[in-house]
């Protein structure tokens, strides 16, 4: 499976700040590493991807990766000069990404997003000082299959 972490910013992320969150990704993860950006014109926000290629999670250790995910983009907010919105999902982001577009509330249908912000009246699965992530297997399984 190729899990995509989507950082969503206003402004583009600096070539340094890209190496320095793939570094940061390539001491946590022994598979490859890949990185797109993209900024569409009828889109607000920048959209830098660091894609996990072939990882697989297991159900007995799902929450265990989940932190671990969750740890490493704690990491990276606080290296990056400015507020990233980050959708993490198995191979695409795109749908997830429209309809943070229309309204950056609705994550409903997003398997893991992360962020600075409280989202009112949705609990988050981790949160800290630095963010808060919310978790959500009704659409994405981070390729696990639940019985």
């Amino acid at each position: 499976m190729r899990l995509v972490n989507t950082y969503l910013s206003e402004h583009e992320l600096k070539k340094e700040e890209i190496e320095v969150i793939c570094n940061i990704f390539k001491k946590q993860y022994d598979e490859n590493i890949e990185v797109n950006s993209y900024k569409y014109d009828d889109r607000k926000y920048y959209e830098t991807d660091i894609d996990i290629i072939d990882i697989e999670f297991l159900k007995e250790s799902l929450y265990k990766e989940i932190d671990k995910l969750i740890k490493v983009h704690e990491m990276v907010i606080q290296l990056v000069n400015q507020n990233v919105e980050i959708i993490v999902a198995n191979d695409d982001t795109d749908t997830e990404i429209q309809v943070f577009e229309k309204n950056w509330n609705d994550i409903s249908g997003f398997g893991l997003f992360i962020t600075s912000r409280k989202i009112q009246d949705v609990e988050p699965y981790y949160t800290s000082d630095i963010c808060n992530a919310y978790l959500n297997f009704e659409n994405v399984s981070f390729g696990v299959m639940f019985e």
